[in-house]
C-alpha cells in the first residue's frame, strides 16, 4: 500500500523538478532523457495508487522491477547532461536540483527493492527472517565484512589498473554488527576505497617510496552509531582543494588527453572501473564523495574527510 501511493507521488515531483529547469538545460538530450523516464514510470505505477486490492500485486512488483532495472545508470547520464550544460546554469543551482534529484533517487529505489523484496520473501515465507534480512535491510550487519569484500574488489581493479595495490588492515571493534541497508554501505565504502588506493599509489611512485604503506580502517561502535575511519598515507588533499571535493563534478582525474598510449584499451577499462560508482561509470565526472555523503547522510550518517596535506586523509563515516 505505501509503495502503491507514495511512489507515484515521489516520481510526480521529480518530472515538476525537470519542468523547472532553464528550457535549453532541458532540451540537452542526456537530461530529456531522465526527464522522458521519469514521465514513464509515474504514467506506469500512477494508476495502481488508485486500487486497493491485492489482486493485481504480481503485476504491480513486476511494474517496480522494470523501474529498477531502467533507472540503474540515469545518473551518470544526468552527469553527463549537466556537464555538458555547465554555461546556462549557476553552480548553485545545479547542486540544488542535483541534490534533490539523488536524495529522491535513493528514497524511491529503496521503497521499490525493500518492496520487490519483501514480495519476495513473503513467497518464501516458511524462511522468513532466518538470515536476518527483512527485505533489502540486514538487521545483523557485520561492516568487517562489508570491508572486506570490498577491499578485496578494490584491490583488483587497483592491481589492475597500477600494478600493484596497497594492503589493507582492519582494526578496532571488528565484532560489532548492526541495522543498515548493505548495499549503502557497500557504495560508500567502494568509492571511498577507490579514492585512498589511488592516492596512496600514486602518492608512493611520486615521492619514490619503494613499499606501499598499508591503508588503516577502524571499527567504532558507540551507543548511538557506528564509525569507520579510513586512514591512508597518499598525500593528503592540496589546501585549495579541500572546500571543492565534495562538489559535484570537480575531479582530480587527469583528463584522456594526459595518457601518453591511448591504445592500451585495457588500462583504460581498469581506470573507468576505478573511478566509477555503483551504477554505472562515472569516470572523471567527480560525482563520487558528493553521492557517497548523500548516502552517509540519508539515514541521518555523516562523512566527514581531514587532510593533511603532504602526508595522508583520514575520512570519518558515521552511520
Amino acid at each position: 500500500q505505501y509503495a502503491r501511493t507514495e511512489l507515484p507521488v515521489r516520481l510526480a515531483r521529480r518530472v515538476r523538478a525537470f519542468q523547472g529547469l532553464p528550457f535549453i538545460v532541458g532540451t540537452n538530450p542526456y537530461i530529456k532523457e531522465i526527464y522522458k523516464l521519469y514521465y514513464e514510470s509515474f504514467e506506469s505505477l500512477e494508476q495502481y495508487s488508485h486500487n486497493t486490492d491485492s489482486t493485481d500485486d504480481h503485476e504491480f512488483g513486476e511494474k517496480l522491477k522494470d523501474l529498477v532495472s531502467r533507472h540503474t545508470d540515469n545518473i551518470p547520464t544526468l552527469a553527463r547532461g549537466f556537464l555538458e550544460c555547465k554555461q546556462y546554469m549557476n553552480s548553485q543551482d545545479m547542486a540544488a536540483f542535483l541534490d534533490d534529484m539523488i536524495h529522491a533517487r535513493i528514497g524511491i529505489r529503496l521503497i521499490a527493492e525493500q518492496c520487490i523484496s519483501l514480495m519476495h520473501q513473503h513467497k518464501a515465507s516458511e524462511n522468513l527472517h532466518e538470515d536476518g534480512y527483512i527485505g533489502i535491510i540486514d538487521t545483523q550487519l557485520n561492516p568487517q565484512k562489508v570491508i572486506k569484500h570490498c577491499v578485496d574488489f578494490v584491490s583488483e581493479l587497483c592491481e589492475f589498473n597500477y600494478g600493484q595495490s596497497p594492503e589493507t588492515e582492519i582494526d578496532g571493534q571488528t565484532s560489532t554488527t548492526f541495522t543498515y541497508v548493505p548495499v549503502h554501505l557497500e557504495y560508500i565504502l567502494t568509492e571511498l576505497l577507490k579514492n585512498s588506493h589511488r592516492a596512496t599509489v600514486e602518492y608512493a611512485r611520486k615521492t619514490g617510496r619503494p613499499d606501499i604503506p598499508k591503508i588503516q580502517i577502524t571499527l567504532s561502535q558507540g551507543r548511538e552509531d557506528i564509525g569507520i575511519r579510513i586512514r591512508d598515507q597518499g598525500g593528503g588533499v592540496d589546501e585549495e582543494d579541500l572546500n571543492k571535493v565534495f562538489e559535484y563534478s570537480y575531479t582530480t582525474v587527469a583528463s584522456k588527453d594526459d595518457n601518453s598510449d591511448p591504445s592500451d584499451v585495457f588500462r583504460d577499462m581498469a581506470e573507468m572501473a576505478m573511478q566509477s560508482g555503483v551504477g554505472g561509470p562515472l569516470a572523471g565526472l567527480g560525482f563520487g564523495l558528493p553521492l557517497a555523503r548523500m548516502y552517509a547522510r540519508y539515514f541521518g550518517g555523516s562523512l566527514t574527510l581531514v587532510s593533511m596535506n603532504g602526508y595522508g586523509c583520514d575520512v570519518f563515516l558515521k552511520l
